[in-house]
């Protein structure tokens, strides 16, 4: 996945910093691509703010994201607001796992567009790994993570 990771505080909340080293591509409206991966622990709570600039290769191709975790959890919130275009917003909110948040446009290929994905989750009596994920909206059509996009994740 190319992110590297920096723990940077001690004591009972540590926060992990991540940077995208390399792009991301996909041009599937099917097939989920991770972004970024972190272990959670059973009984855990995080919370996550994502930075993902992205292109497309028309202005109607969209950024899609999901946040999959283990089974169980207490509390799921996730948000995504992101460009459909360099004038344009939406907001996009799910309660649960594997909810996609569709972005419906893009600034296209000479136009990055930043999307925030933020979100906590309370974790239930499973471990697991939480990944957020991201794909096409139309499939065959790229979309693409910049190189310089950036997560950071607190555990409470």
């Amino acid at each position: 996945m190319g992110w590297q990771l920096q723990n940077n505080l001690r004591g009972p909340s540590a926060l992990r910093l991540g940077r995208l080293e390399a792009a991301l591509s996909s041009s599937s409206n099917s097939t989920w691509s991770s972004v970024f991966s972190v272990t959670i622990e059973p009984q855990a709570c995080l919370s996550f703010q994502a930075w993902l600039y992205f292109t497309a290769a028309t202005p109607g191709t969209g950024l899609v994201t999901s946040l999959n975790g283990p089974a169980g959890a207490a509390a799921v919130i996730v948000n995504m607001l992101t460009g459909e275009s360099t004038t344009n917003l939406r907001n996009l909110s799910a309660t649960g796992y594997d909810t996609p948040l569709v972005g419906t446009g893009s600034g296209g290929s000479n136009n990055i567009l930043l999307a925030q994905v933020s979100g906590t989750v309370e974790n239930g009596s499973s471990g697991g790994s939480l990944l957020l994920r991201f794909r096409s909206e139309v499939n065959g059509s790229a979309v693409n993570l910049a190189r310089g996009s950036w997560w950071q994740v607190l555990k409470h």
